[in-house]
């Protein structure tokens, strides 16, 4: 069961992740990169940023080639939109490939005070529990700025699969082949 609600998580995770980088391309650059006050990082990019630089940071881990945390300067929504979603379908194909076995592995995370060892399943839920938090407050932080924000708060019921099929056949996520049943 473990397993296929892994991969659950990173389909949600990558249809949020594209509706909130979606609703972010109603921003000008400027006011993506406005300091405001109550956003973790100083703005709504930086923050936009440190997700994903936080997600590759985990993936590479996870993959077994650590490699230390680093801050990208991604210079625009598109690049930071493209390489948001190449993280994402890494990580649905990761969790996709996972027998249980893997799960209680132990990977490598380089921390500055030196390298750490951490069971891969503890891994990813922290990396799904670090998405969903900060882009909460990514959430609100398109609010402050003017731009409805996109609902994020859905993990595929299936009472609202006709609200969401179109944008997830858009994504290749097919919740019957994912679920392994009808609706």
């Amino acid at each position: 069961m473990t397993a296929p609600l892994l991969l659950a998580q990173a389909c949600n995770n990558r249809w949020s992740n594209h509706r909130l980088l979606a609703a972010c391309a109603g921003l000008s650059p400027e006011a993506l990169r406005a300091p405001q006050p109550a956003a973790f990082f100083g703005s709504l990019w930086a923050l936009l940023g440190h997700l994903l630089d936080v997600d590759r940071f985990y993936l590479d881990a996870l993959h077994d080639q650590p490699r230390p945390y680093q801050d990208t300067d991604w210079p625009d929504l598109a690049t930071l939109h493209a390489a948001q979603t190449a993280s994402d379908q890494r990580l649905i194909a990761l969790c996709r490939g996972l027998a249980p076995p893997q799960l209680s592995q132990l990977i490598t995370l380089p921390r500055a005070s030196g390298p750490v060892r951490e069971r891969r399943l503890r891994t990813l839920q922290h990396l799904f529990v670090h998405q969903l938090h900060h882009r909460g407050q990514a959430h609100a932080l398109l609010l402050a700025s003017g731009v409805a924000p996109p609902q994020l708060d859905e993990f595929f019921l299936a009472q609202d699969e006709p609200l969401r099929r179109a944008e997830l056949a858009a994504l290749g996520i097919d919740e019957e082949a994912l679920w392994g049943t009808a609706l």
